[in-house]
């Protein structure tokens, strides 16, 4: 009994987490980098 319900909670378990998961999206890492500039005044 125990048994069988050990295997039941894995597969439903199993399932579920397989289910979740969606399409791969790609993000491109230039976009999200800020360049910013810095000026020196040197007098």
């Amino acid at each position: 009994m125990i048994k069988k319900f050990t295997i039941i909670i894995l597969l439903f378990c199993a399932v579920i987490s397989c289910g979740k998961k969606g399409d791969p999206k790609y993000v491109d890492p230039d976009k999200k980098a800020e360049i910013k500039e810095v000026s020196v005044i040197l007098a």
